[in-house]
């Protein structure tokens, strides 16, 4: 999403709407992890679904609101038009229309909204960082955690009760913790959605990972490198 209003007050505008979008995203995240943590990921017309109808339709008039006011707005809908995509209540729409789907489909699709709000927050960041390869880092790290959270969240709904190793929640942050690490955990999923979660947690952790070690080692050596210069030959 472009950054570039024209116009203080524009860009002052989008700022706002993007604040506003981070914490429908948060409240998106706080309900859903709710309904995983009380059993009810399953259950049909759930408070979550109903808050999401609202936190899309705010997505929805936050895209037509900065589509009103960009400086070029053919191009703002070609690029941004992906999140319209992401903006629609789905998980509201298929249970009102009684939509057939398997209950992992339909569980995963209760995340597509809150992706809306990562959006929103590499904006922020954006906007509020100054230097491009810090800013770059908190937007990965957003990622990172945003990805490894929601991961335990769809493990635990599908493998609490099924998998006898996992009893609780802490346990699945143990599972996640050496799946990330790619140290390898000694809870091994049954279920189908929770093999596919260690693949993409393991993935997320291979090629996360050396992003922070390259952005450590490059800090270490420009403080080096600043020590040098400030400290007299000979």
């Amino acid at each position: 999403m472009t950054t570039h209003a024209g116009t203080p007050w524009k860009y002052k505008t989008i700022q706002l709407l993007n604040i506003f979008g981070v914490l429908a995203s948060v409240l998106l995240i706080a309900s859903i992890s709710i309904e995983a943590f009380s059993n009810a990921a399953f259950v049909g017309d759930s408070i979550y679904d109903q808050i999401q109808f609202g936190v899309c339709i705010y997505f929805l008039l936050d895209f037509l609101l900065q589509f009103i006011i960009a400086h070029n707005r053919l191009r703002f809908f070609g690029r941004n038009f992906v999140l319209i995509i992401l903006s629609i209540p789905y998980a509201f729409l298929l249970g009102y229309f009684s939509v057939d789907l398997s209950s992992e489909a339909f569980y995963v699709i209760h995340f597509l909204p809150i992706i809306r709000g990562g959006f929103a927050l590499a904006i922020l960041v954006k906007m509020a960082v100054n230097s491009f390869i810090s800013g770059l880092l908190i937007i990965y790290l957003a990622i990172f955690i945003a990805i490894a959270y929601f991961q335990t969240l769809i493990f635990f709904a599908f493998e609490s009760g099924v998998n006898p190793l996992v009893k609780s929640y802490p346990d699945v942050l143990w599972w996640a913790s050496m799946t990330v690490t790619t140290v390898g955990s000694n809870i091994i999923p049954v279920t189908a959605v929770g093999k596919i979660c260690t693949a993409v947690l393991a993935v997320v952790g291979m090629t996360t990972f050396p992003i922070f070690t390259a952005y450590i080692t490059a800090l270490v050596h420009g403080i080096n490198e600043r020590q040098k210069a400030k400290t007299p030959p000979g």
